[in-house]
């Protein structure tokens, strides 16, 4: 537990917490990571690639599929739900390029110019999101980049696109086959339960999809020592016997406590009660005597077929408890929009006072049935309650348990598109949408990194470090999009208001300096055309932070970055002359003042291209307006100390600086008069100061005295 005290407002919390706004700890990210992932319809992921492949049975036509996505690179699936329709798709793309990549991908919302320019690739592609003009478009440019896609969906759903895609129905195998494949995954080779006769008998007609969940429950239940009685039933849903209990016990009161208890499960008695009281104050049911109305303690384990653990209520019998829901929600429609707001309010029941893990568990089953029977408007509505209040970690929960369900993602997408646009949002909000955006981007990157652009440019200094961080976390899945992405955001601040695009800049250029190093020249190329392309046409409030990200670029690319400070310098006869020539030299200034381990002018002193004559535009702007470069006087001298440490530069050095100065009395004078200060500075210096001195030195009978004075010494000695 940490306490934090900032002036006169104290802070308890685990570390998830600070005054300017709620964050979620790192391990529940990680955790919420972990349980989307492990949901094939949301999250695509190599892991369950993988693993999907191994377990495969193929389908009867499965050798034609392959065919087909071989000779045209598109095809589309259907199947009812649960036929396998995504995992042939996976297996045939599999089939042709062992190493391809493969995700889930929508035209509606990622980026399709991106995709369609990036490697080869598969693309999963769900056939109700998509319209049909936008999809042929696409797939036609998969086809030209030699990548694959597999449009999936039922034939109902495949039906809108029958004018240019002809559906082929998979055939599924034996759902008995599928079994016995998915319990060898696990583990059970030699176990009966490959040979239980049960099985044939539940999954007479079964899809693959009910198969595989067959093989998980038996799998689950054999390890805590259960029979085939209960795996039989779990597998129904306990249908049966919900039905039954509620039959037997019709009395609302009674249902209340039934509901709470396998709610809330494990919990003590005094928190059943709480809970049932809070749901009975939900759907209005009058609880006339108060407390007296409830069974006693004494008659609740029997009432609700429990078991007792010390003093909690507990359901042993595997998946009951979580069943209950599922089976009151299904038969009692009128009454859902209560039973969620009632889950949606246990978590923050002060007087409940339920613990941390189980609040977590029953916003993830909060969200799940909201999905389910397509209420986004409530999952979002509560999301926004705890999101702008102490209560961050349930609305990232939320969140990022549907923002890519199947049913209602786009909805909850959409709305944090809109939240993260939204320039008085909560910060806490804030905060919560960033972190969201690391499992939104786990499936929708492009989608991801929109928010995430949104956020940098309207949040403050602590949104855009989390906004940094899950940029930086989403660049381990693809480097080289996010890097992309990133010049695309800084390219982009070139339109807008100056001060409104100086926070997205400073995120793109950070990231960019994280990525670059994995890259070659050609993006360190881009790099530098993208700040060529902000210091011409980006608003005035933007160079002062560009010149500094600068800067901070040349400490890995000192050369690059000098070139291209020169070449701003050189530029004549454009609009942006005067702000590219300003700009140049004050980066040239900046890099010259930057000394090696003798103290001299480091970009002097390494190989490489850079000529100390290609260096006079630049000296010749600073002479010209020397109180707009406040480097000016430092970099001069180490200009001259070089001169003077480096007697095979000296002559270039000298010429750099005098021809710089010699088409202006003014930029002459001031050169001789810095000179002359420096050199009173140090012995050895005469040499430097008179090299330049018998160049520009006025009037110009001292200078011409001077010539004389310098060779009569020199011939003399």
């Amino acid at each position: 537990m940490t306490t934090t005290m900032i002036e006169d407002v104290t802070i308890n919390g685990d570390g998830s917490q600070n005054v300017f706004g709620n964050t979620v700890a790192r391990d529940l990210i990680l955790n919420q990571l972990t349980i989307v992932r492990g949901r094939p319809t949301m999250v695509l992921s190599e892991e369950e690639i993988v693993e999907r492949v191994k377990v495969y049975i193929p389908a009867f036509n499965h050798a034609r599929i392959v065919e087909v996505l071989a000779a045209d690179h598109v095809i589309a699936l259907a199947g009812p739900q649960g036929a396998g329709v995504v995992t042939t798709a996976i297996a045939a793309l599999r089939r042709l390029h062992p190493a391809l990549r493969i995700r889930l991908f929508s035209t509606g919302e990622d980026d399709v110019e991106q995709a369609a320019a990036s490697a080869p690739c598969g693309y999963l592609i769900r056939a109700r999101d998509e319209e049909p003009s936008r999809l042929r478009s696409f797939l036609e440019a998969v086809r030209a980049s030699g990548g694959f896609a597999v449009v999936v969906g039922t034939a109902a759903e495949q039906r809108h696109l029958a004018e240019f895609l002809t559906a082929i129905t998979v055939e599924p195998p034996p759902a008995a086959t599928v079994y016995r494949s998915h319990l060898a995954r696990r583990g059970m080779f030699d176990s009966p339960w490959q040979e239980w006769s049960g099985a044939a008998r539940l999954l007479r007609g079964a899809s693959p999809g009910d198969a595989a969940r067959l093989a998980k429950i038996v799998d689950e239940v054999s390890r805590r020592g259960g029979d085939e009685h209960e795996v039989e039933r779990a597998y129904l849903g306990w249908a049966e016997e919900l039905r039954k209990w509620f039959d037997f016990h019709p009395g609302l009161l009674d249902q209340t406590l039934m509901i709470a208890a396998t709610t809330i499960t494990p919990a003590d008695e005094t928190q059943v009660y709480g809970a049932a009281s809070s749901l009975a104050r939900h759907l209005d049911i009058p609880l006339a005597g108060g407390g007296l109305a409830w069974t006693p303690t004494t008659g609740l384990s029997e009432l609700l077929d429990a078991d007792r653990d010390e003093d909690q209520i507990v359901f042993r019998r595997y998946g009951y408890a979580e069943s209950l829901l599922p089976h009151v929600f299904a038969e009692y429609p009128l009454a859902r929009m209560e039973l969620l707001s009632w889950l949606a309010k246990l978590p923050t029941d002060t007087v409940l006072a339920l613990e941390r893990t189980l609040g977590h568990r029953l916003v993830r089953t909060f969200a799940d049935l909201a999905a389910k029977y397509n209420k986004p408007e409530k999952i979002t509505q509560m999301a926004r309650t705890w999101g702008t209040g102490p209560a961050a970690d349930l609305a990232y929960i939320a969140l990022t348990q549907t923002c890519l369900d199947p049913l209602v993602g786009g909805r909850v997408r959409s709305k944090l598109y809109e939240w993260s646009r939204e320039r008085q949002a909560p910060q806490s909000l804030k905060l919560t949408v960033a972190q969201v955006c690391e499992v939104l981007g786990q499936t929708h990157l492009s989608i991801a990194m929109t928010r995430l652009k949104h956020l940098a440019t309207h949040g403050d200094e602590q949104v855009r470090r989390e906004v940094l961080d899950v940029a930086r976390a989403l660049a381990d899945l693809d480097p080289m999009a996010v890097f992309s992405t990133a010049l695309k955001w800084a390219a982009s601040t070139a339109q807008g208001s100056g001060t409104e695009m100086v926070g997205r800049l400073d995120v793109a250029m950070r990231l960019l300096l994280d990525l670059l190093p994995a890259f070659g020249g050609t993006e360190l190329r881009r790099v530098l055309e993208t700040v060529d392309h902000l210091v011409t046409n980006g608003a005035p409030q933007l160079r002062t932070r560009l010149l500094d990200w600068t800067r901070e670029l040349a400490t890995g690319y000192p050369v690059h970055v000098l070139i291209l400070a020169l070449s701003l310098t050189r530029n004549t006869g454009a609009s942006a002359t005067k702000q590219r020539t300003t700009f140049g030299t004050d980066l040239f200034l900046s890099l010259t003042v930057s000394l090696d381990f003798e103290e001299h002018a480091s970009v002097l002193e390494m190989s490489g291209p850079v000529d100390p004559m290609s260096c006079t535009l630049a000296w010749r702007t600073a002479f010209a307006t020397t109180r707009e470069f406040p480097n000016f006087g430092e970099a001069l001298h180490v200009w001259l100390d070089t001169a003077a440490a480096r007697e095979d530069l000296r002559p270039a050095l000298v010429s750099a600086l005098t021809a710089a100065a010699h088409p202006s009395p003014a930029s002459r004078q001031l050169l001789t008069d810095r000179v002359r200060a420096w050199a009173a500075g140090g012995r050895g210096r005469r040499t430097v100061k008179e090299a330049i001195l018998t160049r520009v030195l006025l009037p110009e009978w001292h200078r011409w005295f001077l010539v004389a004075w310098v060779r009569l010494r020199t011939t003399v000695l």
